[in-house]
């Protein structure tokens, strides 16, 4: 009800200015997306300072506003920071691509739950494997992000048809993708593949795939795999 206060705890997507003093955040909490105004988030004196970024996982408190109207925020503990992908560029962008798509996809309601868990545990994963430094595992990076976008496609309905005897990927219709051995086992279980090639041609397969299934932006996505791609190519 309209002036009482909620508390969640939630992930955060996106952050907009308001004015010249505060801010917009927009987060995914396990009931669904949720957008707060914050009154003097960037004044010196700022309880809010701090307490709130990108990819953080915090508790918040926030007065309930009448449907569709931005509720206001009222406290913000950080509960993860994940500091660790501000120092890797790949796991940063993919970070990106995955509040953006869980963002973009999750419902609202109980089945939201499921998309803040996954978006939650890949962070997770992103800043371990950001948190090894300058010697990053690209293809561990490559794997999260294949085993996301399959879970993501999965909690959408829109899981693909492996067909492994054939060696295709199924789009809509009669469409098919001829695939590799190797790729049709990645998709089956991408953490387990170390071969960087063949989680990229993975990745490359489930984007198109979203190209034919999904309508949302796949920019971030591609600036993704061409990063991981750049940094394989200076490895070797």
């Amino acid at each position: 009800m309209a002036g009482e206060t909620a508390k969640t705890e939630a992930i955060c997507l996106r952050i907009h200015p308001w004015s010249q003093t505060s801010h917009v955040v927009q987060w995914l909490a396990p009931f669904g997306g949720l957008s707060t105004v914050v009154k003097g988030a960037v004044r010196p004196k700022s309880a809010f300072l701090g307490q709130y970024d990108l990819n953080y996982k915090c508790d918040i408190v926030y007065y309930l506003r009448a449907r569709n109207e931005l509720h206001a925020l009222r406290e913000c503990a950080p509960v993860r920071t994940r500091d660790a992908l501000r120092g890797c560029l790949p796991a940063l962008l993919a970070a990106d691509h995955f509040r953006s798509l869980a963002g973009e996809l999750a419902p609202s309601g109980e089945e939201a739950r499921e998309w803040f868990e996954l978006l939650d545990s890949s962070l997770d994963a992103l800043a371990s494997i950001a948190a090894q430094g300058p010697e990053t595992d690209r293809a561990a990076l490559a794997a999260e992000l294949v085993a996301f976008e399959l879970s993501a496609l999965q909690l959408s309905g829109l899981y693909p048809e492996i067909e492994a005897e054939s060696g295709v990927f199924a789009l809509r219709g009669e469409r098919k993708i001829p695939i590799s051995e190797g790729v049709t086992r990645c998709l089956r279980d991408p953490r387990a593949e170390k071969n960087i090639q063949i989680l990229l041609d993975a990745a490359r397969v489930i984007g198109v795939f979203y190209d034919f299934h999904l309508d949302c932006p796949l920019n971030g996505r591609r600036a993704v795999v061409k990063s991981i791609s750049q940094q394989k190519e200076k490895a070797t």
